[in-house]
Order: structure tokens, then C-alpha cells, then sequence
């Protein structure tokens, strides 16, 4: 079976490895760390950064091998994110949201797979959006497809994307309604400027809107229900594991990446600086020298290790059932998603660790471990990461009792 690890010639092109994509990022961050304070003042990534990103290939990580791309499993796809979260908590995040969001138009039908995967000339990430089970957008049908609008709040990368995956309530005939997932392109969408937030400054998750009924063919829209339970508009590309999976189970595993890669981005930045600094109202002219700093790092080093440890071991599992075609029950997805959450509060806990042992310098605006404390922090409290919320879940369903009826809610592979 193909997977994005192997170099692959296509005609007179080499498309890259996981290994080569980390090499570069590493190599780039430098550069790319250098714009985060000017990126957070702006409110959103600069085009700098999308156009490097979008140059060593990680927004192509979730695009079919057909289209160009490179369709990397879920281990690989781990170990990218993880490498552009060490170079902000926004950084990560943007490269995230936006990417595994392509995992949904491989639902779609064929004629929006070319619309929008067939892109080959956009710089930057193809798709963002909002979609929720309870819209937030209205739908009306209408002969050839939809009338949509709405608001749609925390739209992570808004200003970069080509296309928009909204979620929106259309009433049905019996009186209820049905929660659909449109695809809405740029120049129909309107980006309200009210994202002035404490952390994760420069993801540019604004909200979007559409003030104005815009028409959306049948070809752009599936149900949320289609889409969980592996009905799709047309066949899963063949031999490409990412496109065999259960989808919110792969980006809910996805989304620990930025956190462990923010809390490995910290220690790098505490190991850098140990040699060269005191301990102030201390004897220690060296930091390394004190027994603090050994207690410290054991501790940070610990949890960071544990998180990526878990984090792979999921991540593996999900591309081993998705190559077994095997069904992805209840236990499975409530654990991965408790894991995920106590793994974003190791991440968080190591980093403010570091933070402590780091001294006063770090309060300013423009220093890298400050960033990373605030960013990590204000993930904590994405529903995704919520401890308390996926610890009750989990435990629900140890006590026989069932999951919460949330969106991920679904045994069928995708």
C-alpha cells in the first residue's frame, strides 16, 4: 500500500516525505518564529508564513495522491503538525484546522473533488470552516440545490482559505430539520474583524458570514449524517489510508499535535538557555548546575514524552483500523478523545513548568515561552481538550452507560 513515507516519483515530480517535511520546517523556524509577535498584532498569519508553509507542502497532507497531493496517514500527518506547533501554538494550529479540513471534500462528489482539490495553482490552505450539529447556519432547499446564511463564529484561518465548509440547519418536510455541510467559495463570505482574544492571537479565527441568501448547487452540499456514517457522494480514493478512516476520530487525534508540538518548541527554548544563565537570588551563576532545574526538566521531559507517546499509539491504531476496514466503536473514540484531552493538559502543565524555571525575561511580548504558556492555555478550554467534559464521557462508557450524542458519533469506517 502506498503511504506519503515513501518517496514517490510522478512523472518529472518527487513528492516529499514526512521526514523531508519536518527537515524543512525545522529549518525554517528561525525565520517563521520571527514574524509570531508582528502575526499575533495582526490577528492572523501573514503571508510569509502561508506561502513557506504552503512551499514545503503541509497543506497538501490531506489531498488525494491523484490531485497532487500527498495523502499522508495519520502517523505521519501527527509528526508534521507537531512540528509546525513547535513554532507557535497559531502556527500549529492554522496548519491543522485548515488541512485536515480537506479530509471532508474527499465526501463530496467527483465534480467537487476537482473543484476544490484540483486547485493546484491557490497558495495556501484550500479549506476552513464551521460546521456544528446544530448548524449554526440556516439552509432553505431549492430546485438545484440551497439558499444559505448565517454567522459562523471561530473560523480558524478564514483569511488565507479558498473554500468554506459551513454548517447549516435546512428544515425538512416533516417539520424537523437536518444538519448539511456546504461548501461556500471565498468571494461569498464576509470575515468580521472581532477576534481580539488572551491566546492563539494570530490563528485569525474570526467569525465569517454571509449576509446576503447565497446559492449553493447540490453538488457542494452532503449531511452531516451522510458524512458520519461513511455515505459518501462517491468511492474513497483507492490505496491512501487517509481517506479510509473515521474522520472525526482523525482530527480529533490531530488536534493534540499543536499542543505537543508548542510544549516541545518550550523545552527547546528553556535547553537553549540553561548554560548561558543564573539562577537570580541564587549562588547558581549556572542554571544547568542546580537541582531545581533537574527536578524541572525530569518533570516537563516526562510529560511531554507521555503525550507523544499516547498521541502515536493512537495515531498508529486509527491507520491499523483503517487498513483492516475495521469499525470504530464507542471504547475506542471516547478513549482516544479523553487521551487527546489529558495529553493537551501534560502538554500545558510542561510548558508552564518551563515557564517558571525560565526567568522574568520571558514575560515580554516577543519572547517564544510566554507565547507558548498563553497559546497552550487558551487551548485547554476548546471543547476538544475540555479534561472534565472527555473524562465523563470516557467514564460513561466504562460504566456501560452511552457516549454523549455528539457529532463523532458513528461505528461505521468512513
Amino acid at each position: 500500500m502506498t503511504t506519503g513515507a515513501t518517496l514517490l516519483s510522478r512523472a518529472d515530480q518527487l513528492v516529499p516525505t514526512v521526514d523531508s517535511l519536518v527537515a524543512a520546517i525545522e529549518a525554517a523556524l528561525p525565520d517563521l518564529q520571527s514574524r509570531c509577535l508582528m502575526e499575533e498584532k495582526a490577528g492572523r498569519l501573514s503571508e510569509e508564513t502561508i506561502l513557506k508553509l504552503d512551499e514545503i507542502g503541509v497543506f497538501r497532507m490531506s489531498v488525494p495522491l491523484e490531485y497532487g497531493g500527498l495523502a499522508f496517514n495519520t502517523e505521519e500527518q501527527l509528526k508534521v503538525y507537531t512540528a509546525v506547533g513547535k513554532i507557535a501554538g497559531s502556527t500549529g494550529w492554522v496548519a491543522w484546522n485548515s488541512t485536515s479540513a480537506l479530509r471532508w471534500i474527499a465526501m463530496y462528489s467527483e465534480q467537487t473533488r476537482q473543484e476544490i482539490y484540483g486547485m493546484t495553482d491557490w497558495r495556501g490552505p484550500l479549506v476552513c470552516g464551521v460546521v456544528n450539529s446544530f448548524g449554526p447556519g440556516r439552509a432553505r432547499s431549492v430546485e438545484g440545490g440551497f439558499m444559505v446564511q448565517g454567522k459562523w463564529p471561530f473560523c480558524s484561518s478564514c483569511q488565507h482559505t479558498a473554500w468554506y465548509t459551513l454548517g447549516a440547519l435546512c428544515p425538512t418536510a416533516d417539520g424537523t430539520a437536518e444538519a448539511w455541510i456546504m461548501l461556500v467559495p471565498r468571494e461569498d463570505i464576509r470575515i468580521l474583524d472581532d477576534w481580539a482574544v488572551s491566546g492563539m492571537k494570530a490563528t485569525g479565527s474570526n467569525t465569517v458570514q454571509i449576509v446576503e441568501e447565497v446559492f449553493v448547487p447540490a453538488h457542494r452540499a452532503i449531511r452531516v449524517k451522510d458524512a458520519l456514517n461513511g455515505d459518501w457522494a462517491a468511492p474513497p480514493p483507492k490505496g491512501q489510508l487517509v481517506f479510509q478512516n473515521h474522520f472525526i476520530t482523525f482530527v480529533s487525534l490531530l488536534s493534540g499535535a499543536t499542543p505537543l508540538g508548542m510544549a516541545k518548541g518550550a523545552l527547546d527554548y528553556y535547553m537553549s538557555r540553561i548554560r548561558k544563565r543564573g539562577i537570580s537570588a541564587t549562588d547558581y551563576e549556572v542554571q544547568a548546575d542546580a537541582p531545581i532545574t533537574h527536578l524541572q526538566l525530569a518533570d516537563a521531559v516526562s510529560r511531554i514524552d507521555a503525550a507523544e507517546l499516547v498521541l502515536t499509539k493512537h495515531a498508529i491504531e486509527i491507520d491499523r483500523r483503517a487498513s483492516a476496514g475495521e469499525a470504530w466503536d464507542d471504547m475506542f473514540r471516547t478513549k482516544l478523545r479523553f487521551d487527546v484531552a489529558n495529553a493537551v493538559r501534560g502538554c500545558t502543565e510542561a510548558i508552564e513548568i518551563l515557564h517558571r524555571g525560565s526567568g522574568a525575561s520571558t514575560i515580554h511580548e516577543n519572547n517564544p515561552m510566554q507565547r507558548f504558556a498563553r497559546d497552550a492555555r487558551v487551548a485547554t478550554v476548546h471543547a476538544q481538550f475540555n479534561y472534565e467534559t472527555c473524562a465523563e464521557d470516557y467514564g460513561r462508557v466504562l460504566c456501560g452507560k452511552p457516549t454523549f450524542g455528539n457529532f463523532a458519533k458513528s461505528a461505521r469506517p468512513q
